[in-house]
């Protein structure tokens, strides 16, 4: 593949210096959803969403190049299409563009959706931190009413977001430009959130050694299926065994 342009700055031609390199992917942990926001969670499309291998991730991303936006493997070249997107992931591919507001989104926004303003240590502009959505919204309290549980739908699935599905290049934000999308569970299941999500997965992929990525490929995790002895403790998680 010597004939890219970008071969020099890609991260395959720094792992003869360091073979054992893996990427460091953002993952901040998702608890399985309570029971009473499944539904919703159903309705906006997010119940499917994957969790994340570093080793793996890594091992697909050094086959990936985004001058082909193709993974380069022994057997030919391939990439992910929007039907890998609905069958892997199950998210809508279909009606509404992922189109909304990205400026002014404040307190206001954040007390209508979330039930709670973020404190300002906890924001740095559009964005809140996935921490603390993880520590304010860790637990479903056992009487909680229905603004509540669809506070912490909302909640869920913007982390969901901001980890897994559409993460940008912060180590630990998400943009409240998703939140009015989640307004109502019903209209939100009606946007294309597949295409955004392929589309963030090209936008993101763009990986050098000389930059320190945090990156998120679920639909790779999940597209690659590559096996793995489960007796062997030594296999699990080692970046020499996927490539």
């Amino acid at each position: 593949m010597a004939f890219l342009r970008l071969q020099s700055n890609h991260i395959s031609s720094s792992l003869s210096k360091n073979p054992d390199r893996v990427l460091r992917c953002r993952h901040v942990s998702i608890v399985e959803p309570p029971p009473e926001i499944i539904g919703l969670l159903r309705e906006v499309g997010f119940y499917h969403a994957a969790q994340i291998d570093a080793a793996l991730v890594s091992a697909l991303v050094e086959r990936w190049w985004t001058e082909t936006h193709m993974f380069n493997f022994t057997c030919g070249e391939t990439a992910i299409t929007l039907e890998d997107v609905a069958l892997l992931l199950s998210l809508p591919i279909n009606d509404l563009e992922v189109l909304g507001q990205t400026s002014g989104l404040g307190s206001a926004v954040c007390a209508e959706l979330l039930g709670v303003v973020p404190p300002a240590e906890q924001r740095k502009g559009q964005s809140i931190t996935l921490t603390w959505l993880e520590e304010t919204f860790g637990m479903l309290p056992y009487d909680a009413g229905q603004r509540q549980i669809e506070c912490y739908a909302r909640a869920y699935t913007l982390r969901l977001i901001g980890c897994v599905l559409m993460p940008d290049m912060s180590q630990n934000m998400v943009h409240l430009k998703w939140l009015p999308l989640l307004r109502d569970f019903i209209e939100a299941g009606r946007y294309n959130w597949g295409s955004a999500c392929l589309a963030t997965l090209y936008r993101i992929s763009s990986i050098s050694p000389r930059t320190r990525a945090f990156v998120s490929f679920p639909l790779a995790q999940r597209w690659e299926h590559i096996e793995v002895d489960d007796d062997s403790c030594s296999n699990k998680h080692n970046v020499k065994i996927y490539r």
